[in-house]
């Protein structure tokens, strides 16, 4: 019986642990102000990239960097969930992967500012505009 009971208590917390991997999180809201702030690519997000990420030895032809964010053309293959708003947003206080990069030997902008960030998460949020 208590051979029995065992396998219950552990078949029920390897059960509950099981749960756990498949939590979906819900989507981040926008910031309130984004109802009032018309964040496109071209009026507000297009400068925030030229400073941050289409800099000379990064997003821009002939780089080792992933796409070409000169343009809204070149850069909308990277606007999805796991490319462009997971390394911009998502894991932006990661030194390793968040972009723009912390590494040492990165001599352009190391983070936005918190206006840039909440420009580009209102951006995000309404599915990138033009």
């Amino acid at each position: 019986m208590r051979h029995l009971a065992f396998i219950i208590l552990v078949g029920g917390f390897a059960w509950l642990m099981n749960g756990c991997t498949y939590d979906v999180l819900p989507e981040p809201e926008a910031p309130d102000f984004c109802d009032t702030a018309q964040a496109t690519y071209a009026t507000t997000i297009k400068p925030i990239i030229d400073k941050n990420c289409a800099t000379s030895g990064c997003h821009v032809p002939g780089t080792k960097a992933p796409g070409n964010f000169t343009s809204y053309t070149t850069m909308r293959p990277y606007l999805k969930e796991t490319e462009f708003k997971y390394y911009v947003l998502d894991v932006k206080d990661d030194p390793e992967v968040g972009m723009p990069p912390n590494w040492l030997d990165n001599l352009g902008p190391k983070d936005l500012t918190l206006e840039e960030l909440d420009l580009v998460s209102c951006w995000v949020s309404n599915n990138y505009p033009e």
